[in-house]
């Protein structure tokens, strides 16, 4: 027996307002599809966040997910997939994307459901069920429920039957490995053991793998800015008498770079040369931190300094922060309150499901202005100020959408 098993595709994520990245996510997918088709695998698992947003989706989005998944159904291998907490509906709603995809017949999206506050755990009947049998190998699967997620897990425990082999597919985080919501202790996952032999994640954007029991992949693209240096791909899984297993990456075809520099003076041509260094990346995202003084930062160009990055790399998308320090003490030293590094965590991450962009310092200078301020014209004028540099470029609305752009 093969199968692949690979997690947080976030389709439909137009990163940095970029259209290229948006095919980009499509690409990767595509990549990690062909590759289990290329090797004949018996099925296919997908552990959450198959889409970027839960609700509005475009009709583009939609159309990469069936043509990709077309691809697997063509050569006769299933697709069982759990919802991320991206893909879940709202708690009004019990009609999901991965719903649609389920009825129609491309992917099988298994997920218990409750009865009078019971959990039922019934075999796939085609529309609706929590697990699937294959032949000798059995799958099991749990959706994204937040922070009931170890109360749900220890009643769905109890409802697992082992088959030859078994699989329970979730998305989940494990404590340890990344600090976000939706994570827990994975002593509560090794709990399975004797019931399952293969757990699969999804969830948290980079890979690991504990007691070759508990298997979580990564997401196939970057999609913040401090996972471009995480170790992602999909697990290639073969089973004869044992398990063996390799983390197989490369399905992003589009390098993410990284980068600082440090202005001392009104230098571009140092600048130019640092870049030129990274000429070699094709068509790459970038992401550069620029550091330098109060009172220099002034006199800096960000138009001239976002030309010389365009004319040497031709990046898709260029991303430039500041970190400015003043002339006597580094505003990067100041003691800042772990209660807001986690605000504008959290208030980064709730973002991502919205086509807003990174807006988290707009959002939590609003939520001050609104503490203390008021002076409702004042808050009218800022929220006008926050649609204004949000609307859509000149470069976006010509954009023409062309499926040769993706190379599927």
């Amino acid at each position: 027996m093969k199968f692949i098993h690979l997690a947080d595709v976030h389709l439909g994520y137009k990163q940095y307002g970029c259209y290229s990245r948006l095919v980009d996510f499509a690409q990767a997918f595509y990549n990690a599809i062909k590759f289990g088709i290329d090797n004949k695998v018996d099925f296919i698992l997908i552990a959450g966040d198959l889409f970027h947003k839960k609700s509005e989706m475009d009709p583009v989005t939609l159309m990469q997910a069936t043509k990709v998944l077309k691809k697997a159904k063509n050569a006769n291998i299933p697709v069982i997939a759990v919802e991320g907490n991206h893909d879940s509906t709202y708690f009004r709603e019990s009609y999901s994307w991965m719903d649609y995809l389920a009825r129609n017949n491309l992917i099988i999206n298994l997920k218990p459901r409750f009865e009078d506050k019971e959990l039922i755990v019934d075999e796939w009947d085609g529309q609706d069920g929590a697990y699937v049998d294959l032949g000798f190998v059995r799958i099991y699967g749990m959706k994204y429920y937040g922070s009931l997620t170890p109360k749900i897990l220890e009643k769905y425990y109890k409802k697992i039957r082992k088959k030859d082999f078994t699989i329970f597919m979730a998305h989940i985080g494990v404590e340890g490995y990344l600090n976000i919501y939706g994570c827990i202790p994975s002593s509560k996952l090794h709990k399975l053991k004797g019931k399952v032999d293969y757990v699969a994640l999804g969830h948290i954007h980079k890979s690991f793998v504990e007691d070759d029991f508990i298997f979580n992949p990564g997401s196939l693209e970057v999609c913040e800015v401090s996972e471009a240096s995480f170790k992602r791909g999909i697990f290639y899984v073969e089973v004869d008498n044992e398990l063996k297993y390799k983390l197989v990456g490369g399905f992003s075809t589009r390098k993410f770079l990284v980068l600082e520099y440090e202005f001392s003076d009104l230098d571009y041509g140092s600048f130019e040369n640092f870049i030129t260094s990274y000429k070699n990346y094709r068509d790459p995202v970038v992401y550069l931190k620029i550091k330098c003084l109060k009172n220099l930062k002034k006199s800096l160009d960000e138009e001239k300094i976002r030309k010389i990055i365009k004319n040497k790399l031709n990046p898709v998308a260029t991303r430039i922060v500041w970190d400015v320090k003043d002339n006597i003490i580094e505003s990067t030293n100041i003691d800042v309150s772990s209660r807001e590094i986690i605000e504008r965590q959290v208030i980064s991450q709730i973002l991502q499901s919205f086509p807003y962009g990174e807006i988290s310092d707009e959002v939590l200078r609003l939520k001050e202005m609104f503490i203390k301020s008021t002076d409702l014209h004042a808050v009218d004028k800022f929220i006008e100020k926050i649609v204004e540099n949000k609307e859509i470029s000149s470069e976006e609305e010509e954009y023409v959408w062309d499926w040769r752009k993706a190379r599927f």
